[in-house]
């Protein structure tokens, strides 16, 4: 077996670990909606970089079905959104809530470089790290949007009482 194999098997070992040690019982809605809308958004971004040849991804789970990495888009991309939703710093100043995004946008390209520089599953360069810092501030910018509507929404505060 192939060691990026090995790398996107231990991905689909840890981080749903992760997900569930982390997550508090009263906030499994918002980390859900947080999961599945950050998974739609990541599609959709990605889907269109691919197709336009900014976004390469050598080593997938689903060879013939699509030329996105399934796990890097439905698991760890999502994933970090989770975090970022949770530790999210909500009475806090600008600057503080704009560190946050910084950081956690850090994060989630660090991690694409690591496994671009040690693994195939995905291939970056320079350029596409610079597309995607502004790709997830957007993706995270916009799911937080989202899961703050949905979980202020009245009609499920009345269904959820």
């Amino acid at each position: 077996m192939n060691s990026d194999y090995i790398v996107i098997i231990a991905l689909w070992i840890v981080l749903p670990i992760i997900l569930f040690k982390v997550i508090p019982k009263d906030r499994i809605r918002e980390a859900l909606a947080t999961l599945m809308f950050f998974q739609t958004l990541t599609w959709l971004f990605s889907t269109g970089l691919t197709y336009f040849g900014l976004l390469e991804s050598p080593i997938r789970v689903f060879q013939e079905a699509t030329r996105l990495s399934f796990t890097m888009e439905y698991l760890v991309f999502p994933t970090a959104a989770v975090l970022f939703q949770l530790k999210f710093p909500n009475n806090s100043a600008f600057v503080r809530r704009l560190l946050h995004y910084l950081f956690w946008v850090g994060v989630i390209l660090s991690f694409m470089f690591l496994i671009s520089s040690f693994t195939n599953i995905m291939g970056v360069t320079i350029d596409s790290l610079i597309r995607s810092f502004f790709n997830f501030i957007i993706e995270l910018w916009l799911c937080r949007r989202y899961v703050l509507w949905l979980m202020n929404h009245p009609q499920l505060q009345r269904n959820y009482e």
